[in-house]
């Protein structure tokens, strides 16, 4: 994409921190399994919170890693 080099190598890691998005899935896949498995629903739960927790919590630290490596701000 024609883009700096910094841009190209530290982008993806930047861009970790963003898993609301994955929850608002949950909430879709988990209100349609409500209706037939409700067990399974609350598996999905659980699985999903807990991973978004985990991501968020190791996401930071690295997108701020990334934004460090790509020298927009100070180490």
């Amino acid at each position: 994409m024609k883009m700096p080099e910094t841009v190209q190598k530290y982008l993806g890691f930047t861009l970790l921190p963003h898993s609301g998005v994955s929850l608002v899935f949950t909430g879709i896949v988990c209100s349609v399994l409500e209706s037939g498995e409700p067990e399974l629903a609350i598996i999905v739960k659980g699985t999903i919170a807990a991973a978004a927790v985990i991501n968020e919590i190791i996401a930071v630290i690295v997108a701020k890693k990334g934004f460090e490596f790509a020298g927009e701000i100070a180490k």
